[in-house]
């Protein structure tokens, strides 16, 4: 595959700005359920030590709810853990939303390594941009 074609794939790919899926937002809540219960605290306590209801509380651990940077942060401080917990798997990978996944994915069938490592100096560059 020839880099040019490369670039217009994630040009489209911008432009068509892909939404993460709800994945996230719904394994974030199950880790804000899980550190809550390891931190020995309730629903209300949290509440009250984040200053938001009870109910606030039960839509982000069902991920009803989607949670701001600023929040997440302040639930982390909350529960004493780092806001990355929240996005590593139970052996401490970090996790990734669908499109990362695959992605990867894709990435990994790409049997020329000269072609993969093209496609690593296009993702620096877009990720200085």
């Amino acid at each position: 595959m020839a880099v040019c074609c490369v670039l217009h794939s994630l040009d489209i790919v911008s432009r068509e700005r892909i939404m993460p899926t709800l994945v996230m937002t719904d394994e974030i809540g199950r880790k804000i359920r899980a550190f809550r219960q390891n931190a020995c605290l309730t629903q209300e306590k949290l509440a009250e030590l984040i200053d938001v209801t009870p109910q606030q509380i039960q839509k982000y651990e069902a991920g009803k709810t989607s949670i701001s940077t600023t929040k997440l942060q302040i639930i982390a401080n909350a529960l004493r853990v780092s806001v990355s917990d929240f996005f590593k798997n139970h052996t401490g990978e970090i996790l990734l939303n669908e499109t990362e996944a695959a992605f990867v994915r894709q990435l990994r069938r790409i049997k020329d390594s000269e072609a993969q490592k093209s496609i690593m100096v296009i993702l620096d560059k877009l990720a200085k941009k």
